[in-house]
This record gives C-alpha cells, structure tokens and sequence, in this order.
C-alpha cells in the first residue's frame, strides 16, 4: 500500500468514491463507518471564516473505496473489521481479535445448527447419533447443485463423493480425527480439488503434494474450527502481529498466484491450486486464514507457511513488471513474439488479458452492476 501524506477533504473522499462507482455513498453511511471503526474520524485544523475545517488522515480516500468493494461482498462489521487489518490498515488490534472470536464463534455455531437441524428432522439424538448426523448432512451438500452448491472440481461417485465430505466435516468442522484408509484420504484430495498437485509441475519444480494423503487428518490439530478458535484466543498480541503478513500473502497473493497460472496454462485448477482462485473476493477468508497461521504456528507447521507466504511477497513486484506490455503497440508485441512458437504466444495472450481483466490484481473484484459487466 503507497505511504501518502497528503491530509483530505471530506470531498476528496467522495470523489474519490464516485470515480470507483459509488457516487450514491451518503455523509450518514460515512458517519457509520466511522462509528463503527471502519473510517477514521476527521480532525479539527481551524477554521474557514466562521465554518470548521475538518481534515481525514492520508489514505483514507484509498481506504474508503476499499471499504466500500469489500462490502459488495458482506456487510459483516466484524468480518470487514479483520479484512481491513490484514490489508494493512490501522485498526486496534483488541478490535480486531474481538471480531476475528465473533465470526469464528458464528461459524461454528452455524454448523451445530445444521447438525442439530438435521438430528431434529430424523429424530436422533445430536451427540449420541453424531455420526449418522454428520453422514446425513455430508450425503446432502454433496449432491446439491446450483449456485451454493460445493465446488465440483474433479468428477467422483455419489457415494465416494458424500463419504469424502462427511470425513471433512468430521476433520475441519469438528475436529476430529476419523479412521481413514489411504484410498479415502485420496478421495478427499479429489474432493478438494488439490490431487493434481501430486502429479502436475509448475515451471519444472517438483509436485507440492507429497506423502500420503492420510497425513490430511493432522490439519485436525489447527485447522479446524474448534482449533482455529482456540488459537485466536491463546495468541499474544506479538504472535497476531507477526500472523498479519503471512495471512496477507495468502488471502490477497495467493490468488493472484493461481490466476496467473491458470492464465499461463490454460487451466483453472492447474497443479491443484483452483480452490484459492477466489479467496480474495470472499472477505471471509481473512479471518480463516489469520485463525489458519495463528494455529500452524503452535502446531509446527510455521515453516511452510513461512516458506510460502515468502514466495507469494515476490508476485506485487512480478505483476508490476508484467503491466508495461499492456502499454507496448501490438506490432512490437507480435515482433517480440515471433519465433517463440503458438505456445508461448498463447500464454502471452493469456496473460495479457488477465492484466486487462485485473485477475492479477488482488480483490475483491467489483461486483457487475444490472446490464453490465465487471472489468
């Protein structure tokens, strides 16, 4: 994010909002924002004549639009409260924590009332027929379709498909650890969408995916929704503050990632990555992923995540370079490109348009109003 230290007017906000398509954005929807920590408040600099001069702090304007992007998305204070810290912006970290517990805790309270929905439909008992429960919730988000429905990004049986999200409730929402055979853990990979990355290269290097699938039950110990909350509530202050980059990385360049190399290869979910193409419009994951690093660092999986997240903080500067060819005249690109083959003319063109689009940007994206589309 670019220091500024130019202090802004009230209208230096709103034009700000109106050229990136909020021009209905009232002073009373500011006035709440600010109420609610999402804005900060101006400050009093003197007087114009009898009339006071209030001035925001630099970057609001910036800070501004990006407020009102993500809330295209939710309108979850707690939610935004946490996406804003991740992204850099300067909210108490108190704040912060309480709302990161809020959102956890209705996440895991949203669940137990599918559970207890369902225990309740089928006349069982929520705790004692937990299992029949959980299967009976797995078997439907398995087969739904439409819009809310799970990603389908390898094609499996009915059953194996609905075993596989039972053994995931069972793993990320409550913690358990089932009896998994090796041939149900591969399962869930594919469930999961990652198994290409036991096979698939990128750029050369070797598979990501590695060991056997079964290893899947350990992400029990800190990626689970009983285990992310408990790591909310155990990290110091200097573990959140060191948790913020990483999860930055992986909420906001990790996708990025992903779309470049979807671009690069024509693919969307190439070595497995397709589940983080959109984590960056879906505020939510921001508070997942900081619950995500805050639980590997008490569990021993720092390392990787650091080893990652170390990698990711390279794509701003590589996106950066990539921008000029969007500025190069098309007889100098096609110049370029010749002799490289239909191949590398291909990603060429790919990836140009994935500039054009903003898919190397990190989101969210805007949201396409009726009649149009998004850029």
């Amino acid at each position: 994010m670019p220091v500024e230290t130019q202090f802004l007017r009230r209208d230096d906000l709103l034009r700000a909002a109106t050229s990136a398509g909020f021009g209905t954005l009232t002073e009373r929807q500011m006035e709440e924002f600010r109420y609610d920590g999402l804005m900060p408040r101006p400050v009093r600099v003197g007087n114009d004549g009898n009339r006071p001069v209030w001035l925001h702090p630099p970057g609001s304007d910036h800070r501004l639009v990006r407020l009102l992007r993500w809330r295209e998305h939710t309108k979850d204070k707690d939610v935004l409260r946490v996406v804003q810290w991740v992204e850099g912006f300067p909210v108490a970290l108190n704040d912060v924590r309480a709302s990161a517990t809020v959102v956890m805790e209705n996440l895991a309270h949203g669940l137990e009332q599918i559970f207890g929905a369902e225990a309740s439909r089928q006349s069982l008992d929520p705790v004692d027929d937990k299992d029949t429960v959980v299967d009976s919730v797995a078997a439907t988000m398995a087969a739904m379709r439409g819009k809310n429905a799970l990603p389908r990004p390898i094609r499996l049986p009915a059953g194996e498909r609905a075993t596989a999200v039972a053994h995931l409730l069972q793993i990320f929402g409550l913690g358990t650890q089932p009896d998994l055979a090796e041939a149900e853990a591969q399962t869930i990979e594919k469930v999961l969408g990652v198994s290409p990355g036991r096979r698939q290269r990128v750029e050369g290097a070797e598979p990501w995916l590695t060991g056997p699938a079964r290893a899947l039950n350990d992400a029990a110990d800190f990626v689970s929704l009983p285990r992310m909350a408990e790591a909310l509530a155990d990290a110091t202050d200097a573990d959140w503050q060191e948790a913020r980059s990483p999860a930055a990385a992986l909420f906001l360049q990790l996708p990025v990632f992903t779309r470049a190399l979807a671009a690069l290869t024509g693919k969307a979910n190439f070595a497995g990555m397709g589940g983080s193409i959109e984590w960056d419009s879906e505020p939510l994951f921001a508070v997942i992923l900081i619950a995500f690093v805050l639980g590997a660092r008490q569990s021993g999986w720092y390392d990787n995540i650091s080893n990652l997240t170390d990698a990711l903080g390279q794509w701003p500067t590589l996106v950066g370079e990539m921008k000029p060819v969007l500025d190069m005249p098309q007889h100098q690109l096609k110049r370029n490109l010749a002799g490289h083959g239909p191949e590398m003319e291909a990603r060429t063109h790919r990836i140009i348009q994935a500039l054009l689009d903003g898919d190397l940007d990190p989101g969210p994206r805007p949201v396409a109003k009726t009649g149009t589309r998004s850029s």
